[in-house]
């Protein structure tokens, strides 16, 4: 396997961003809903910690992603028989996943800091607490549960629609992100 994208599949750089990305996202999707509807507030605080730091990693993971994929000159496109409308709705989902990771970083970043709690960034410098006030928290934090919710649908959809490619369409789709196809 190419270390950089071809025209005809992703290279291992790619394939590795995407997997250790969306090992991330559900990670963080879980135990966010664990955090937010199921655990008891006082089992809440163990899990928080984790939560936070597995999220800056995302964050590190996303730009190298963007970074990665800016610098790359050719990346495969679409599968051949693939419609406008379907390739513009895979355009679409593919930036809704990545803007919808930075939204849960930023909003979930400002709903510590505004809420008096500080945020280690992986034990290397410490941001302090911008206030301590809910009704300031109140915002981001509405912003991490809706966007959240959005993440799960999207990225349910995602794999639903490789499974339907891999096993209904039969094409490359499924089998080009795992660094394999023509």
């Amino acid at each position: 396997m190419s270390v950089l994208d071809t025209k005809a599949r992703f290279g291992a750089v790619s394939v590795f961003n995407h997997w250790t990305l969306a090992v991330l996202t559900i990670g963080l999707l879980a135990t966010g809903l664990l955090i937010a509807e199921v655990l008891p507030e006082s089992a809440r605080e163990t899990l928080i910690p984790l939560h936070k730091q597995v999220g800056i990693v995302s964050a590190i993971v996303l730009v190298w992603m963007a970074l990665w994929r800016w610098t790359q000159k050719t990346r495969p496109g679409p599968v051949a028989g693939t419609s406008a409308p379907e390739a513009m709705v895979r355009n679409a989902m593919h930036a809704l996943l990545l803007v919808g990771t930075a939204l849960l970083f930023v909003s979930g970043m400002m709903m510590s800091l505004l809420s008096g709690h500080e945020v280690s960034l992986l034990g290397l410098y410490t941001l302090a607490p911008i206030a301590d006030d809910p009704s300031q928290a109140a915002v981001p934090h509405m912003v991490h549960t809706y966007v959240g919710w959005a993440m799960v649908v999207a990225v349910l959809l995602h794999a639903a629609v490789g499974v339907k490619h891999h096993l209904l369409d039969k094409d490359e789709t499924f089998v080009r992100m795992l660094g394999r196809g023509a």
